[in-house]
Formats: C-alpha cells, structure tokens, sequence
C-alpha cells in the first residue's frame, strides 16, 4: 500500500482501538471508585479534576502506541534485494 494511506489507517485505527480501551477502563475505573471508595457522597474536587486529566491524556497516549503498533504491522518487514 502506500504510505499516505498506511499512516491513515495507522491514526484513524489507532483512535478506534484507543477509544475503545479507554472507554473499557475508565468505564471500570470510574465504576470501581463510585461503588467501593466515594458511592453516592459527593466527591472530592481532587478526585474529579484528577480524573479529568487522567482520562484524556491516558486516551491519547493509547492513541499513540494503538497507531505506532498498527503503523509497525503496516509496514511489515523490509525485504532483501
């Protein structure tokens, strides 16, 4: 393929996969922390500006390494000769 669109499919795929990773695990996180640790009691200010920080930028560093890995098995092996 060519490399325009391999590097396509690389961020587009990667933001798919991460997407759905951090959904999973923030989903679970935050579901954790809201039935064992905080409940239905308001919650700290530091827990919900930590999250909203932890959650965009874990986001975009699966964005990251989800496109590097495609773009790696997109590229394959160089072959000899």
């Amino acid at each position: 393929m060519k490399p325009g669109v391999d590097l396509l499919l690389a961020i587009v795929g990667g933001a798919i996969a991460a997407y759905t990773a951090i959904l999973l695990v923030a989903g679970a996180m935050l579901g954790v922390l809201w039935l064992w640790v905080f409940g239905d009691d308001p919650w700290p200010h530091w827990a919900i500006i930590g999250l909203d920080i932890l959650i965009p930028v874990g986001g975009l560093v699966l964005w990251a390494v989800f496109g590097w890995l495609i773009w790696l098995r997109l590229k394959g092996p160089r072959e000899a000769g």
